[in-house]
């Protein structure tokens, strides 16, 4: 009976491990593809823009794939690139005075909406418009994100969607 348990014991510790080597691997490369691109738009960005020194790099996913960098240019001032993943069309710079900050675009959320639980804030890039995209849990516990323009906060775009 002590054997009996002792192997099962065993084949269950093994599993575990198996099972756990398989979910770090596909953690692993899930992240890696997150990151996937993002030291060849630095350079890209470097080369077409006046971008200096580059802090972060985030991917936008929306009609189209865009990696936004944060950094600043030649002159210290911080600055915005997004880098286009259609390696046809041009990155494009912009000064981070000249738009709404990530808390701006949020409250002008808060003044249309009634967002009840946030998931997440980030910049990105709509028919060559960059927007703030939030993404929220609204009154009605719906999936909700609203694109807000980055130049003057209004809310280009508004979709929820049941869950």
């Amino acid at each position: 009976m002590g054997r009996k348990i002792a192997i099962a014991s065993i084949s269950a510790g093994i599993l575990l491990l198996i099972a756990a080597a398989v979910f770090m691997n596909v953690y692993n490369t899930a992240m890696a593809q997150k990151k996937d691109g993002h030291t060849e738009a630095i350079q890209r960005a470097e080369q077409e823009t006046e971008l200096k020194k580059a802090e972060s790099a985030e991917t936008f996913n929306g009609l189209e794939q865009y990696i936004v960098i944060t950094g600043s240019d030649d002159s210290g001032k911080p600055v915005y690139v997004f880098v286009p993943s259609d390696k046809k069309k041009k990155p494009v710079l912009k000064l981070v005075s000249d738009g709404i900050s990530e808390k701006e675009a949020l409250e002008a959320v808060r003044s249309e909406q009634n967002p009840q639980k946030l998931i997440s804030v980030q910049l990105g890039m709509e028919r060559s418009v960059p927007v703030w995209e939030v993404k929220y849990i609204d009154d009605q516990n719906r999936y909700t994100y609203d694109l807000v323009q980055f130049t003057d906060g209004e809310i280009r775009k508004h979709i929820a969607i049941r869950k």
